[in-house]
């Protein structure tokens, strides 16, 4: 049970050197609103900048939190539920499978790339394999990638192979912000930004968050239309890395943007990841030579124009 202080009473740190109600309460109201992965380190550099308290303050501060079930000895974030990221990896996993990112009899990729993908350590993507494969959704193998087994009987249908136009057109979002960035290499960038935040482990503001996810929606109905676009025609060679990665995109998208705000950093940075992969199978020579028209609108260095 985490301990209340008196805003009056000073708080003894651990080390001796007192501290104030404050500094505590501070930090205690960041780490309780989700600005904290669970599992991150907090420094006195960035809790000084958001808190706007002197670092020799939020020094005992810390030590002081060290003492409840928030923080831990070395000024961890503690993560009374590490089965969460297993659930979190499964639901995704899960979600892309069901969106039709890897048909039947398709194997996975293997746990390296999932553990890219999913934004999830290795131990806890394999449980969420491993919990799948419980549900009959995957057939697990000694050595190599999981294969997918075909929806069984008592399980939602999923969507076809490859999604259609139905699938394509129902993942889009309203365009909440005309003229975000959706070239590939701003993308790369975007993803690697998103990446580097969820590993640091400190969230954005929900003001910050929200400008962020509209736009979000705006670059995935862009690469959305433009997967649909690309392979109208039905080009075999287009439709297993195009079509399969934008269903990865739907399933990033459709996870919640409620909850803590690591949770949404999560959907943030999954999904930024999911629209870089599209972008490079949008960009694939075979694209642009099969679809001369829609490459040539589409510009690989610069953000298109509203």
């Amino acid at each position: 049970m985490t301990r209340t202080d008196s805003p009056s009473t000073p708080v003894a740190a651990t080390h001796g050197a007192p501290t104030t109600p404050e500094a505590v309460r501070a930090v205690r109201d960041r780490i309780t609103a989700g600005y904290y992965v669970p599992g991150a380190r907090l420094t006195l550099r960035e809790l000084a900048t958001s808190t706007s308290h002197d670092p020799a303050a939020l020094r005992p501060a810390l030590d002081h939190l060290a003492t409840t079930e928030l923080v831990t000895g070395r000024w961890w974030v503690a993560d009374p539920h590490p089965e969460h990221r297993t659930a979190r990896a499964r639901a995704l996993l899960a979600g892309m499978i069901a969106r039709g990112a890897w048909p039947a009899d398709a194997t996975l990729p293997a746990l390296s790339v999932l553990v890219r993908l999913l934004l999830t350590e290795s131990a806890h993507t394999a449980q969420a394999l491993g919990e799948l494969a419980d549900e009959g959704v995957l057939d697990l193998v000694a050595k190599g990638p999981a294969r997918v087994l075909p929806a069984p009987a008592n399980a939602p249908a999923r969507a076809p192979w490859p999604p259609g136009e139905k699938e394509l057109m129902e993942a889009l979002p309203n365009r909440a912000r005309p003229g975000a960035a959706h070239d590939g290499y701003t993308l790369h960038l975007v993803r690697h930004t998103a990446r580097k935040r969820w590993k640091g482990g400190v969230c954005l503001s929900p003001t910050a968050m929200a400008e962020q996810e509209g736009r979000q929606a705006e670059t995935v109905h862009r690469l959305i239309t433009r997967a649909f676009e690309s392979t109208a025609r039905r080009a075999p060679d287009l439709l297993p890395d195009v079509r399969s990665t934008a269903a990865q995109v739907m399933a990033c998208h459709a996870l919640p943007r409620t909850g803590p705000l690591y949770e949404r950093l999560y959907r943030h940075a999954t999904l930024a990841t999911a629209l870089a992969h599209l972008a490079d199978a949008l960009a694939a020579p075979v694209v642009r030579r099969v679809h001369v028209a829609a490459a040539s609108a589409w510009p690989m260095h610069a953000p298109e124009e509203p």
